[in-house]
């Protein structure tokens, strides 16, 4: 991960997933969705953020270990869940022995990555053999799912006006990606989520507050202001306003 993403990971942390609960509510569903823990089970959690899936897994009977690249999200990591070893690392060179793991982890964190295929060869190395790879990702749209709000169209059309580089991660095909490292039994399966917002400013201030801020942040100060203006008068038009959003979970067994 950049270092430039990496900052931007950390000027978030106070307020990652405070506004609205997005990405816990995400890593539930994750959780759910893992096999029960056998006796010692260790769980890694790659870019583990504010402990989306680490604090459930924990719950759920996981020796959790969270790294994650941000020293700002390790550090209210620690100081609200010490029962968690968490420490700060990158997702491309994992500190841990070969066939340490049962389950690796990774929520909303793959696809911001410079080089996310060298960060499947390290799961790969750090899980035991037949052990668990489970990550999310925003994929692309699954089929008869529609937003709630108008920001999804917005995204698009201001995408013209960012910078050549603009925003975060490289291009990556999630299952390719982990044939070509030798994972087995691939599956790959879509999650959904309904929040209720209570108001327009409250959404606008969700985006504020986790990777899509970089794409604000890339945006001329006019175009942040008028992507604001209109976001904000498409979602008071609206009865109420609802947070729909979907993640795809990919699944593969070392």
């Amino acid at each position: 991960m950049s270092s430039e993403v990496v900052e931007l990971f950390d000027r978030v942390a106070d307020r990652y997933d405070e506004v609205l609960p997005f990405f816990e509510a995400f890593g539930r569903l994750c959780v759910d969705r893992l096999p029960p823990p056998g006796p010692g089970d260790r769980l890694l959690d790659v870019g583990a953020g504010r402990g989306a899936i680490a604090v459930p897994a924990h719950a759920r009977g996981f020796a959790v270990t969270a790294t994650d690249a941000s020293a700002g999200m390790v550090g209210r990591l620690r100081q609200e869940h010490p029962e968690l070893d968490a420490r700060v690392m990158d997702a491309g060179r994992l500190d841990f022995d070969d066939d340490t793991f049962a389950v690796v982890t990774a929520g909303f964190v793959m696809h911001l990555l410079d080089d996310p295929r060298a960060a499947v060869r390290e799961v790969k190395r750090v899980l035991k053999p037949g052990g668990l790879f489970a990550f999310t990702g925003p994929g692309r749209v699954p089929d008869g799912f529609e937003f709630a709000d108008g920001s999804d169209a917005l995204f698009a059309e201001f995408a013209q006006y960012l910078p050549p580089r603009g925003g975060m991660g490289e291009p990556f095909e999630e299952l390719a990606a982990l044939a070509a490292e030798g994972f087995t039994d691939l599956d790959e399966t879509d999650l959904r989520i309904e929040l209720a917002v209570p108001d327009a400013e409250t959404f606008w201030q969700w985006l504020q507050t986790h990777g899509t801020r970089k794409f604000f942040d890339d945006l001329s100060a006019g175009h942040r202001a008028e992507f604001r203006a209109r976001l904000i008068a498409d979602l008071e038009s609206r009865e109420r306003v609802v947070l729909h959003r979907y993640a795809w979970l990919y699944r593969g067994r070392a």
